[in-house]
């Protein structure tokens, strides 16, 4: 009797120990990030600035949070650009994050995307918003082809896609393009 309650015993701990090694594989394990993902360097309110080849900085930038990884690429946080280059007024363009692809110069902004420029017509101040934009230093341009919300004190309007040359003062609104002119006395 002793023998069949003892041999009870050992089959139902057998059988308990499959059950829970097979069900091992089932839970989700929480693996730490490979150290390839990992940045190399973290900078906290970095300050960054570009110099076109006569020497003079043609782009300002500051994060409030910069990582920089092993494939040179990198991500920021609460980033401010300001375009220096051109003969008018700089863009001024804030955004909650900021990537920068390996082996690329232009910098992805992300989040609620405020820029800050003039229309090259008559000079007005005008405030550009957009899900993303790209700041592109090489060809002193900002693009986005996602929507975009225009608004200026005679000017309010909406498209789809948008490329500003900051160097050659152009604005160009691309797709779906609606404006609204208001008069002022």
């Amino acid at each position: 009797m002793t023998r069949i309650v003892v041999a009870t015993l050992a089959v139902a701990a057998l059988a308990g120990l499959l059950f829970t090694l097979n069900r091992i594989d089932d839970i989700a394990l929480d693996v730490a990030a490979s150290p390839d993902k990992l940045p190399r360097y973290t900078l906290t309110q970095a300050d960054l600035t570009r110099y076109d080849a006569a020497g003079q900085p043609s782009m300002k930038a500051t994060a409030a949070t910069l990582e920089y990884f092993d494939d040179e690429s990198a991500t920021a946080t609460t980033l401010v650009v300001d375009v220096l280059s051109g003969p008018k007024t700089p863009w001024h363009i804030e955004a909650p994050a900021g990537n920068l692809r390996a082996g690329s110069r232009e910098i992805e902004l992300t989040g609620e995307v405020v820029a800050h420029g003039q229309w090259p017509d008559n000079g007005e101040a005008l405030v550009m918003r957009s899900p993303s934009m790209i700041v592109n230093p090489d060809t002193h341009v900002l693009h986005t082809a996602a929507v975009v919300d225009v608004d200026s004190r005679t000017r309010k309007g909406t498209a789809i896609g948008m490329d500003a040359n900051w160097e050659k003062q152009d604005l160009r609104l691309l797709n779906n393009v609606k404006m609204r002119y208001e008069v002022t006395r």
